[in-house]
């Protein structure tokens, strides 16, 4: 045999060898070309019969081998991990426990109804309609047990991130949260939408942050009696940007005395405090009611502040059986430094105004109809699913409900509740234009099963300033001289159909 032949015939063996041994899948395929090749060099006298049928049987040998290994490894790839769905979550977790992860997602469908003929402050109508008010999808994980990740985001209106944090749980007692999150402040926004009571969470909940970005120290002790939370953040909302260097400080002590006791009627009884401060702020809070449709009637307007903002307050929860009671209690106070001369809105100099209060407080009462117990930032359990279907028929779980909440904005300088400017004449003459609200809602939900509840809610609302009301208006623009006192009441209807895992 020639060098070139030899050259070809160790070429030809290699290819057919590799082809023989890395696709075991198409192993007879595999072998007629084998058989192929080989005979035409048995037949050119390349190799002998013996060369044949040793090269025949090694091919043969490496693509057991090749097809053994990769059994092997899929039955250890099978092996490492489960997947499956928990409490109707989908989940993923490795089985060392090293690794979980859990999908989640909720969708709210919402239709809200306005009084006719009500209109915002500035002349635009208020309407009725139907509205996604939630659709969010959300990954839970751990790591190791005691790293925790969590990735939330809602495409309602776009893609806007909702949460998104890591966690180091060093002990129950003691660990840490940094990324964007809830701020540890009002029993009311850190329950989740998921579970609150009404269709949409109180007037007094304008003062509460909801998420911003910063980090946090919680735990609980005295076996879960006493839980804490404090951090460190930006102070400004989650789609804002922050432009200074001042922080904000927030707190958060929830007490729950009788949670390992006998007894039943006070185990679900817990007082919570809490408070947020930070320098360096140029708006108050305003006074909306609680309709997301858009426009929304906003009965106060942010006012040009300028200093430090205090939030505090406090809330009760009793829990027993299937009757929940709730009552919370909460201030915001903003300092006006250099507020007497306004310039494109913002405090620009002049003397200092006497800060701007707003204080407010709900009370709420729950009954399952049904006798379910009720949890207190959980999903309600019915006894039996709803169901249409013959042999299977169920009601599902059954709730009445009931709110009175108030929500004022004062000041012992003058404020003006349509635009917050004091330099261009105060609405409705006088010295100052302060505005307020009370609100009674009544409202029945339906939980067909563990992930699907039906929400009605009708609210009432009473204004202190007649000139501040959704039919203060009544014609396509106003101004402040061309308001009206046409009753100090409106009413709204609230409905939503809501699934989440």
């Amino acid at each position: 045999m020639t060098r070139t032949g030899v050259k070809r015939w160790m070429l030809g063996m290699a290819a057919v060898i590799t082809v023989a041994a890395h696709q075991p899948a198409a192993a007879e395929d595999a072998g007629t070309v084998l058989d192929e090749i080989l005979n035409i060099m048995r037949q050119s006298g390349q190799i002998s019969e013996e060369q044949k049928k040793a090269l025949i049987e090694r091919a043969q040998q490496e693509a057991r081998m090749a097809e053994a290994e990769r059994e092997k490894q899929a039955k250890d790839l099978a092996g490492s991990f489960t997947a499956g769905i928990e409490n109707y979550k989908p989940y993923f977790r490795t089985n060392d426990g090293d690794f979980k992860f859990e999908l989640g997602g909720v969708i709210m469908l919402d239709y809200d109804a306005a009084e006719p003929d009500a209109r915002t402050l500035g002349g635009t109508k208020l309407f009725s309609r139907f509205l996604v008010r939630r659709a969010r999808l959300d990954v839970t994980g751990t790591l190791f047990n005691w790293v925790g990740v969590k990735v939330e985001g809602d495409f309602t209106e776009g893609i806007s991130l909702k949460d998104a944090f890591l966690e180091l749980r060093f002990f129950k007692e003691a660990s840490v949260r940094g990324g964007q999150f809830k701020v540890p402040f009002s029993l009311e926004e850190l329950t989740s939408s998921r579970f609150i009571d009404f269709v949409e969470r109180s007037v007094i909940n304008e003062l509460s942050p909801a998420r911003e970005q910063g980090i946090m120290l919680y735990g609980s002790l005295l076996e879960g009696v006493l839980g804490y939370q404090f951090g460190v953040f930006n102070g400004v909302p989650e789609e804002a940007v922050e432009t200074n260097n001042s922080k904000d400080l927030a707190g958060r002590l929830v007490l729950q005395p009788f949670r390992n006791t006998s007894i039943g009627l006070l185990k679900g009884l817990q007082v919570g405090g809490n408070f947020t401060w930070g320098p360096d702020h140029i708006t108050s809070a305003q006074g909306r009611t609680g309709a997301r449709t858009d426009p929304r009637f906003v009965y106060f307007v942010s006012q040009p502040t300028k200093g430090d903002r205090t939030r505090f307050g406090g809330d009760i929860a009793w829990l027993w059986g299937p009757a929940g009671v709730k009552f919370e209690y909460a201030e915001q106070h903003n300092d006006r430094e250099d507020c007497g001369v306004l310039s494109l809105g913002r405090c620009a100099g002049g003397a200092d105004l006497d800060e701007i209060v707003a204080r407010g407080f709900y009370a709420s009462a729950t009954y399952l109809l049904t006798g379910e117990t009720k949890p207190l930032n959980g999903p309600v359990i019915p006894r039996r699913n709803f169901s249409p279907l013959p042999g299977r028929l169920g009601p599902g779980a059954w709730e009445l409900g009931v709110r009175y909440a108030q929500l004022q904005f004062r000041s012992d300088d003058p404020v003006d509740f349509l635009d917050g400017s004091i330099t261009n004449g105060i609405t409705g003459g006088g010295l100052t234009a302060e505005n307020g609200v009370d609100a009674v809602t009544a409202g029945v939900n339906w939980y067909l099963n563990p992930r699907t509840r039906m929400m009605f809610n009708w609210t009432n609302y009473w204004y202190d300033n007649e000139l501040g009301t959704p039919f203060s208006c009544d014609r396509d623009t106003c101004s402040a001289s061309t308001l009206g006192r046409n009753g100090d009441t409106s009413w709204e209807v609230l409905t939503r159909m809501q699934v989440w895992f």
